[in-house]
């Protein structure tokens, strides 16, 4: 089978080339030229390499695609860019391969902040969160307690700042392209979800991070979580999810895990979750070919892992 694969210049690509199943021939983009020599001085073999517009250039992305897509026979696109995916979900049927990614609905609502908050909201787990443009509506729902404030949509860590308090918060940021949420002090937790072409989860890993390097967790310790594992069954519930999913939670001063963000794709920190015993990447090639799945096969081990920091690479806005 022949799988293109997006943005191996970062550590979500690089991950599928070094993790994927053997019967695979991996077919790679990138839009820094760079990033060939670079796989190579990793070790990390692909079968062709194709350089493409950044997706903000969204009519000459998808023809770039197209035409690796015709020219290499690819059988199924897998991205891995989070700038990628709202290109690639709402063009669907523009691309003459099929793309693992989840629908539209889904990859809009966890693109926003805000959206995404308020989607789960019924839930019980979002965080305490607000969007407005007053400064009186940020005292009266968060008084005097540290705040975090986030971009609705934005990538990584970028543009999120803590605040002591609501007073604190200059002016200019007090508007609604920004997201206001309670400050959460505990231990941060990243889930790697597969799951079906119907939305149902296969497998969920709760992975506590220890360690982060450049906004990837290197050092890792997978945790059966059962209160995290049933809240993502819920969310599962109420958006489709397709293929790969990472979800991110904290905990809040009461210990209890609250709902950060949800990238579809697969992660950054994926070979530390491989770790347990169970990868993903291979049980995505399972579900591709209507493999019927053993119970056995979806067993994983708690253990504490670490990944080498060499392989992250770096990504660029696109």
């Amino acid at each position: 089978m022949r799988v293109l694969v997006t943005g191996v210049g970062g550590p979500a690509g690089r991950n599928v080339v070094s993790h994927s199943p053997r019967s695979w021939e991996i077919i790679a983009c990138e839009a820094d030229p760079r990033v060939e020599s670079k796989l190579k001085s990793l070790g990390l073999a692909v079968s062709g390499f194709h350089v493409v517009p950044y997706a903000r250039e969204e009519k000459r992305f998808i023809e770039a695609v197209n035409k690796i897509v015709s020219r290499e026979k690819i059988d199924f696109i897998i991205p891995t860019v989070d700038d990628e995916l709202v290109v690639f979900s709402k063009n669907s049927d523009a691309f003459e391969a099929r793309v693992i990614i989840s629908p539209y609905e889904t990859i809009s609502t966890c693109d926003d902040k805000y959206l995404f908050y308020d989607k789960f909201n019924h839930l019980g787990f979002a965080p305490e969160y607000l969007v407005t443009d007053d400064r009186e509506d940020l005292i009266a729902c968060f008084g005097k307690n540290k705040i975090l404030m986030k971009p609705r949509v934005g990538r990584g860590s970028r543009g999120i700042r803590n605040f002591e308090n609501a007073s604190e918060v200059p002016d200019e940021l007090i508007n609604k392209g920004n997201v206001f949420c309670e400050y959460l002090p505990g231990y941060e937790y990243t889930a790697d979800v597969l799951c079906d072409f119907s939305g149902s989860p296969l497998v969920i890993i709760p992975r506590k991070r220890l360690e982060v390097h450049r906004g990837i967790c290197v050092k890792g310790k997978m945790e059966k979580n059962q209160e995290i594992i049933e809240n993502i069954e819920r969310m599962c519930e109420v958006l489709k999810f397709i293929g790969p999913i990472n979800i991110q939670f904290k905990l809040d001063s009461n210990g209890k895990p609250k709902l950060v963000e949800a990238n579809p794709r697969f992660s950054g920190g994926l070979p530390i979750t491989i770790k347990s015993g169970i990868n993903t990447i291979s049980l995505l090639d399972d579900v591709i070919h209507g493999r019927k799945i053993e119970a056995k096969s979806l067993e994983w081990e708690e253990i504490e892992s670490t990944q080498d920091t060499e392989r992250l690479g770096k990504r660029e806005n696109r």
